[in-house]
């Protein structure tokens, strides 16, 4: 798959996945399920955003598509299914579950956030250096050229 066909899926499956925590967040009783979520969406659009405009981070988005928000959607599931049977004694350690995910997704998606701009910025700062290692080389041949005229040598 092309870097460009793996950033068009990556961003597919950022809508969808948002899609549907915005409806499960709809469908959920628990306030304080909610806010968390609510959070996490926040942090998801975010992540998002930034993806569209950064190609590295492949490996890490990769595993959060696949991996870990397949998970996640387990637990909502899980969750949003107990939440309407009322089953009273298992309903809190899904709660429980949930809200001890929940951010740490938040914090999972910030962590990948700083990750993506990294290798852009990592080829920026290289690009500079040959730049700069140019210009240098570029000022070192023109003084030689100078001081070759100047003591009445012709220069190549």
């Amino acid at each position: 798959m092309s870097p460009e066909e793996k950033k068009d899926l990556h961003m597919k499956q950022a809508a969808e996945y948002i899609y549907y925590l915005e409806e499960a967040k709809e469908k959920i009783y628990d306030k304080e399920v909610r806010q968390n979520l609510e959070v996490l969406i926040r942090q998801f659009r975010d992540l998002r955003d930034l993806q569209y405009w950064f190609d590295s981070g492949e490996r890490e988005l990769d595993r959060l598509y696949d991996r870990y928000l397949p998970y996640l959607n387990t637990i909502m599931e899980n969750y949003m299914k107990l939440e309407t049977s009322w089953n009273f004694n298992e309903l809190p350690k899904v709660k429980a579950k949930l809200m001890k995910i929940l951010p740490q997704f938040t914090d999972t998606m910030r962590i990948i956030m700083e990750i993506l701009p990294e290798d852009e910025m990592a080829d920026a700062r290289a690009d500079a250096k040959a730049k700069q290692a140019k210009e240098e080389l570029d000022r070192q041949y023109r003084s030689f050229l100078v001081m070759e005229e100047e003591n009445g040598n012709q220069p190549y």
